[in-house]
């Protein structure tokens, strides 16, 4: 059965898709463990969640270190105890062609990307399974499956979305679930003033995904009612996905 509240550890919490996500969980009653590579940043989004009259806890996080997860573990244990779910959001957005790329660019975003959320699981896999039950989700993107104009996000965002369907033998029988949220064009600051204006283009909505939204959806995969979802890559585009042309630019 689904605990009522849970300790969600959020990572990239103080980036702009977090702050709905971070909102939503709030609301929904859980602690929000607030992980991200800026500790000033990550307290203000702790302090955003308690001046709402919610709860949270701010940890410094690079998850590109082995050393930093296995620190944030220890430090998660001594001070909240043990987590119920694991939200990897951590990520960045790089706006390089093949050319553009040197100097380790393409492998930097493969390990904040990729292999960060990978050093996530892999480290806090052993309590969700020793408790019996969790969620682990992680927050991919449709560039995964459509293929996209900046190489490093799409395979990355790709690898992404297999290793959520990929860790599915890990935990068979453990009462842990793994998914992927699969967000289209997302409003935060990322989003550049030339993306913003093809939405009415190539979203079939023609709106741009809120945050809240994508909060919303992950509140909902935690909850007694998403418990025989599984492996799923979990898309909110506004249906950009089913018309989504890559050389169209």
């Amino acid at each position: 059965m689904t605990p009522t509240s849970l300790n969600v550890l959020v990572t990239g919490a103080a980036g702009g898709m977090c702050r709905g996500i971070n909102a939503r969980l709030a609301e929904a009653g859980h602690t929000v463990l607030c992980a991200d590579l800026n500790l000033e940043a990550a307290q203000a989004a702790a302090d955003q969640i308690t001046a709402a009259d919610g709860s949270a806890h701010p940890f410094e996080l690079d998850v590109t270190s082995d050393d930093s997860v296995e620190r944030l573990l220890a430090e998660v244990q001594e001070s909240v105890g043990d987590i119920q779910a694991l939200v990897n959001a951590a990520g960045i957005l790089d706006r390089k062609y093949l050319a553009d790329h040197e100097g380790g660019s393409f492998e930097r975003a493969i390990d904040i990307n990729l292999n960060g959320p990978f050093r996530m699981i892999r480290a806090f896999a052993p309590q969700l399974v020793e408790q019996g039950w969790g969620r682990i989700i992680n927050i991919s993107s449709i560039a995964g499956t459509t293929g996209y104009h900046y190489p490093s996000y799409a395979a990355s965002k790709a690898g992404l979305s297999n290793l959520t369907r990929s860790l599915l033998v890990d935990f068979w029988g453990t009462g842990v679930t793994v998914n992927s949220v699969c967000p289209g064009v997302v409003d935060t600051s990322m989003v550049i003033q030339e993306v913003r204006d093809q939405v009415k283009r190539k979203v079939p909505t023609e709106q741009i995904v809120q945050p809240e939204e994508i909060g919303a959806m992950i509140t909902f995969l935690l909850s007694e009612d998403a418990k025989n979802i599984n492996g799923a890559d979990l898309v909110i585009d506004g249906g950009a996905t089913q018309v989504f042309s890559l050389f169209d630019r």
